[in-house]
């Protein structure tokens, strides 16, 4: 449930790893995105290792960066108080 703040700071978590048995090891990263204590985004991606983890450990962040710019950029564009009011 959406709890009500007055703050709107953002936040973003990842964690990425080696999932699966012997013969099917794939890479996982999974990452979060929080607008003040909640939770907005969350997702969770298998994949092959094409290349190694720390590429794309750094293909996570930068997805997370840009998600994290969209929020920041759609916050802006609804009227303060807007979202507050609705509760």
């Amino acid at each position: 449930m959406y709890r009500k703040h007055r703050h709107a700071s953002i936040f973003g978590y990842f964690n990425s790893g080696y999932d699966g048995d012997q013969g099917d090891i794939k890479f996982t990263t999974r990452y979060c995105t929080f607008v003040g204590e909640n939770l907005v985004i969350w997702r969770s991606k298998k994949q092959d290792v094409s290349r190694s983890s720390a590429e794309a450990e750094y293909r996570v962040m930068a997805h997370i960066a840009c998600e994290m710019v969209w929020l920041k950029n759609l916050l802006v564009q609804i009227p303060r108080g807007a979202l507050l009011d609705r509760m």
